[in-house]
């Protein structure tokens, strides 16, 4: 090869070095021109198939070819919690094509207890879509005819009553030792994996009183006494049920069901995805189906959110501390 030939050969491979530089990096996050969403979407959903997590995906499912131009691709990712999917979308590229559902404030609470291996700066939220208030449950023929005769009781025989909690170290568990705390309540945590445990330990009598949000109860509601309802108002699916403020027990606490991306998303992708859910949330269709599954359908913008967390991330982190766990 001539010398002049090894020249050419030199600049055009560093000018298609350029150029593959160039094409990796608009088609990762940036391309001005693209169409957006010009793919499928994949939804990351960080639990098992039929969970509250995955039905909300799918309900929102059923209105995205009309709001996007295309329906979600499902990969499940399950462990830790949710956890373990999260972080598998805070490794993804973040071109807008990868996004997740998860719950708040869990999503909080995995960094701070050592549960995540993300940070909450690894995430973008694009918003809240629905709330689902948690709600204290007892069977049918339980003596007790609200929370505040619980609290009641178990105040006068320390450590006897059983009080099942779903998802330890989670948003609910912490919720609900605060309140304990403020109470000066000493009861017997049983702890579970996930609201279907919960419930079965609830109809089964092995916990006198279980707190979780109320879908995992919606297949046994002539089986099941509401207690109270840990929000600012009552539940739509139970109405006669008294908040715990009514009750004189300051307690506001549920699961925000969120949607994340990976950080470094485009702003231009992520503001059509925040449209877009939002549309979706206030379809009236979309409201019925949540209300059938226990959330209220709320959009919430994911910078609030975004905001919102990091304040409870800095009250949380003393809590843990506190509680040991």
């Amino acid at each position: 090869m001539t010398r002049t030939k090894l020249y050419r050969l030199l600049i055009y491979l560093a000018a298609l070095s350029v150029a593959i530089g160039l094409i990796d990096r608009y088609v990762g996050n940036d391309a001005p021109d693209e169409a957006y969403p010009g793919k499928p979407i994949t939804i990351i959903v960080p639990f098992k198939p039929g969970g509250g997590s995955d039905r909300i995906a799918r309900a929102v499912n059923a209105f995205t070819e009309e709001t996007f131009g295309r329906e979600f691709i499902f990969q499940y990712k399950t462990g830790g919690g949710g956890h373990l999917g999260v972080g598998y979308l805070a490794q993804s590229r973040s071109d807008g094509y990868t996004i997740a559902t998860y719950n708040t404030p869990d999503l909080a609470l995995g960094p701070l207890t050592g549960a995540a291996q993300y940070e909450l700066s690894d995430l973008r939220i694009i918003g809240q879509i629905a709330f689902d208030p948690n709600i204290f449950a007892a069977k049918a023929n339980t003596p007790y005819a609200d929370m505040k005769a619980f609290l009641h009781d178990a105040k006068k025989r320390p450590g006897k009553l059983r009080l099942g909690i779903a998802q330890p170290k989670g948003g609910t568990h912490l919720a609900t030792l605060a309140m304990l705390h403020q109470k000066s309540i000493d009861v017997s945590v049983v702890l579970f994996a996930g609201g279907s445990e919960l419930a079965t330990a609830v109809l089964g009598g092995q916990v006198d009183v279980g707190i979780s949000g109320l879908a995992p109860f919606l297949g046994s509601l002539e089986r099941v006494k509401f207690l109270g309802v840990a929000g600012e108002s009552h539940h739509p699916r139970i109405p006669n049920t008294k908040t715990m403020n009514e009750q004189g027990i300051p307690m506001n606490s549920g699961t925000g069901r969120v949607f994340l991306a990976p950080a470094g998303i485009a702003e231009n992708k992520l503001e059509i995805l925040r449209i877009g859910l939002n549309a979706i949330c206030d379809n009236e269709a979309f409201k019925t189906e949540m209300r059938k599954s226990g959330n209220e359908p709320i959009w919430t913008d994911g910078q609030r959110i975004e905001t919102a967390l990091s304040e409870f991330s800095e009250h949380a982190a003393l809590m843990i501390e506190k509680y040991e766990l």
